[in-house]
C-alpha cells in the first residue's frame, strides 16, 4: 500500500553537535499540542546514559519550536536516564517512565586513545555502568513542571543487570490506561541481575512482561508475562503495545534467535486486560522496535525501524490488529545513515568509531491528530563531518 500527503519535517538537532538525540516518544496532547519526548546524550555518540527531554509542536507537527525544548530529568556526573516513554492519562496527567543507570565517572587521566580523540571513548564514556532501576515522573501542567522521580518495583524481574535490556523497553512502550483507571507498563527483562540463570545452568534470555498500577502510577507490581521462551533460544524485547477499542491488547515484539540472528517481529494478544496472552506468533514483518496504535477509522497501524539497506522507517496496516500481512507494509522514510567520510588522524578515528554504530536509527513512535493525519517521530544520523543522531518526523495520511 502507499501513504498520502507525505511530509518529512526536521524536529531538533543540537546546534553545537555536542549531544546526540534519539529514541523519541510521541503524544498528541488534549490541548492540541504534539509532545515529543526524547533522550539527549551527554556525548555526541549513542551511549544510553543521557537525560530525558521533550520538545513541542503547536501546528500538528508541521514545525517544532526549539524554545519549548526542556530537560525533564538532568543527568549528573554519576547518573543518567534514558529510554523514556510518555502517555497522557484520562485526568490529563502526563506520565514518563524511564530507565536509570549509575556509573563511575571517566578516569581523571585520559588514556592515549582518549587523548587522540580529544574526548572520552565514544560509546564507553563511563566506567562500570549498570542499569540500576526504573522510575516514573509526572506532569499535571502539560510538561511545564515535573514531579520528583518515583522508583518502580519491577520484582520479580531484576531491576539491575549487566544486560543492556534489563527491565528495558523502548520509547514506544507507552503506558496503557484501562477503563477502570488501572495502568499497564510494557517492559522487557530477565529474572537474574546478570542475565545468567540463577542456578548457573546458562544464559537467560529476555522476556516481555507487564507491570500494573492501580493508584495513578505511584506503586507498581508484576502483572503478567507477555512472551517468553523457556528454551532460551528466542529473546523477546521492546514490546510495542496498544489497547483496541474492543478491549483487546495487541503487542509486536523485537526478537533475536541464538546465536545472534535478528528475526522478524513476533505478535501476541490478550482479551483479559493482559492477565493471559496468546502463544506468540512470528509475523512476516522485519524491523524493530515497533509502536502500535488504533487509528480513528478502526484499523491498526504499526511503525518500526528498518535497520538494514535501504534503511529508514516502515509501517504496516492491520484491519483487525490481529493479522499482519507483509502486503500491507509501506515505506515512511528511507535512509538516515551517514555517508562515510575518510579522514586522517583523530578525525579519521572519530569517523570510524561513529560509523561503527551508524545503524542505530529509527526507534519510531506514532500518534494521530483529529484530522486523521498520522505523525511518526524517529531519529536518524546527520551527514555532518561528525555524523550526529537528530530528530525527525513524517506526517501523512493512510
Amino acid at each position: 500500500m502507499t501513504i498520502k500527503e507525505v511530509e518529512h519535517v526536521f524536529v531538533y538537532k543540537d546546534k553545537k553537535l555536542a549531544h546526540a538525540c534519539n529514541q523519541v516518544s510521541l503524544v498528541a496532547l488534549r490541548n492540541g499540542e504534539v509532545f515529543m519526548g526524547f533522550n539527549e546524550e551527554r556525548w555526541p555518540i549513542h551511549a544510553d546514559s543521557g537525560q530525558s527531554c521533550f520538545i513541542k509542536s503547536t501546528d500538528g507537527g508541521k514545525s517544532w519550536d526549539p524554545s519549548t525544548k526542556q530537560v525533564i530529568w538532568p543527568y549528573t556526573k554519576f547518573m543518567g536516564n534514558w529510554d523514556c516513554a510518555f502517555a497522557q492519562i484520562s485526568n490529563g496527567t502526563i506520565l514518563m517512565h524511564t530507565r536509570v543507570c549509575n556509573f563511575l565517572a571517566p578516569r581523571g587521566i585520559a588514556s592515549e586513545g582518549d587523548q587522540m580523540l580529544g574526548m572520552p571513548p565514544p560509546g564507553f564514556p563511563e566506567r562500570l555502568k549498570r542499569q540500576t532501576g526504573y522510575a516514573i515522573l509526572k506532569s499535571k501542567d502539560g510538561g511545564n513542571t515535573w514531579s520528583d522521580p518515583i522508583e518502580i518495583n519491577t520484582s520479580p524481574i531484576a531491576s539491575s543487570s549487566l544486560s543492556a535490556y534489563a527491565c528495558g523497553g523502548s520509547g514506544a512502550g507507552h503506558i496503557i490506561e484501562l477503563p477502570n483507571k488501572g495502568l499497564l507498563m510494557p517492559l522487557a527483562g530477565t529474572l537474574s541481575m546478570t542475565g545468567e540463570w540463577l542456578d548457573g545452568s546458562g544464559t537467560e534470555l529476555e522476556r516481555c512482561f507487564l507491570l500494573r498500577s492501580d493508584d495513578g502510577g505511584n506503586n507498581w507490581e508484576y502483572w503478567s508475562t507477555v512472551a517468553y521462551d523457556p528454551a532460551s533460544i528466542i529473546s523477546f524485547a521492546e514490546p510495542g503495545m496498544a489497547r483496541l477499542r474492543d478491549g483487546k491488547l495487541v503487542c509486536l515484539m523485537r526478537t533475536a534467535h541464538r546465536p545472534k540472528r535478528q528475526d522478524n517481529m513476533w505478535f501476541t494478544w490478550s482479551d483479559d486486560d493482559g492477565v493471559t496472552w496468546s502463544p506468540p506468533k512470528r509475523t512476516a514483518l522485519w524491523g524493530y522496535p515497533a509502536d502500535v496504535m488504533q487509528l480513528k477509522d478502526g484499523r491498526v497501524l504499526a511503525v518500526y525501524g528498518y535497520r538494514k539497506t535501504p534503511w529508514g522507517v516502515r509501517g504496516c496496516i492491520s484491519e483487525d490488529g490481529l493479522t499482519w500481512d507483509i502486503e500491507n507494509e509501506f515505506v515512511i522514510r528511507e535512509g538516515g545513515v551517514p555517508t562515510p567520510k575518510p579522514g586522517k588522524g583523530s578525525r579519521g578515528l572519530q569517523d570510524m568509531l561513529i560509523m561503527s554504530q551508524y545503524w542505530h536509527i529509527g526507534y519510531p513512535s506514532v500518534t494521530q491528530l483529529e484530522d486523521e493525519t498520522v505523525i511518526v517521530g524517529y531519529h536518524e544520523y546527520s551527514d555532518d563531518d561528525m555524523p550526529l543522531q537528530y530528530l525527525m518526523c513524517t506526517r501523512f495520511k493512510v
